[in-house]
């Protein structure tokens, strides 16, 4: 599915201010040709879950929750890089993805391996963060706008980085 297919998946699962919220979000990505395609393999074939790239390298994942109303979570990329770890995003934008750091919960998600680790997101160091790094969960407009700066980060800095 397609980013546009994306946005009938949300109208259908969401409403309200989570609708319109994950509505926003999607249409930054389908305006940044983020390409965001639901998963069909493995444990999210039969979920609401789309992988969301950019020239082919992860930008973020959404998860929307069928089972409880009006829930969906984006997740950043499989952050093996560093991407965020000093860029210079405003005051605002730093305070509301500080407080969506994904901390370790020893869920078991990353297997037997635990590869919660110390971060330096956007200037700040973080102890335990877990594997995909930031989560925001059921994001109101605020944090949207923020999670519309931090993605636009990690698209610049693939732009940045394919010639090399």
């Amino acid at each position: 599915m397609s980013g546009h297919n994306m946005e009938n998946v949300i109208s259908e699962a969401l409403s309200g201010d989570a609708q319109r919220n994950a509505l926003a979000l999607a249409s930054f990505f389908r305006e940044n040709d983020v390409m965001c395609e639901r998963s069909s393999v493995g444990y999210w074939a039969d979920k609401i879950y789309f992988v969301c790239n950019y020239k082919n390298q992860s930008v973020c994942y959404i998860s929307i929750n069928e089972h409880e109303n009006n829930t969906w979570y984006v997740t950043g990329d499989d952050s093996d890089s560093d991407w965020y770890a000093n860029y210079p995003l405003d005051d605002n934008h730093k305070e509301v993805a500080w407080e969506n750091i994904d901390v370790c919960g020893d869920c078991g998600g990353c297997g037997d391996v635990n590869v919660a680790s110390r971060k330096t997101i956007f200037g700040k160091e973080f102890d335990r963060v877990c594997l995909v790094t930031i989560k925001f969960t059921n994001p109101d407009a605020d944090t949207i706008e923020c999670m519309k700066a931090v993605f636009g980060a990690r698209i610049k800095y693939i732009q940045q980085n394919e010639a090399v």
